[in-house]
């Protein structure tokens, strides 16, 4: 689900303004988020494509949803990320937290002990 602080606007810009994007003369007949040039539901594919373009444009490297979902989780994992904050990403992310931990978490060994080293 989405926080609920955020659904409003999401919802203001799908019933107000995503029409301003439809190509010319033409009316969007869905309540899709996402749309394509021409103004059809985006589909996964494209969504794809524009996450791996958006981020190769801004960082210089390819990547795509998935290594950007590892990304941020190896990213959370290596801070002082509450088990509370964790958890809510996993079950954001649609897993479990064993789930995060074993599919995106990327960091070495090293990286996964280092914390236990301090104590």
């Amino acid at each position: 689900d989405i926080a609920r602080h955020v659904s409003p606007y999401l919802d203001d810009f799908v019933d107000n303004w995503r029409r301003h994007l439809a190509p010319p003369g033409q009316e969007l007949d869905h309540q899709y988020l996402f749309c394509m040039d021409n103004g059809k539901p985006a589909t996964a594919d494209t969504i794809y494509q524009i996450v791996s373009r958006s981020v190769f444009r801004l960082t210089g490297k390819k990547t795509n949803p998935h290594l950007l979902r590892d990304s941020i989780v190896t990213h959370l994992r290596g801070t002082d990320a509450s088990e509370g904050e964790l958890e809510a990403l996993a079950l954001y992310m649609g897993h479990s937290v064993s789930m995060q931990k074993s599919s995106y978490d990327r960091r070495t060994k090293e990286q996964k002990v280092a914390p236990a080293l301090t104590v």
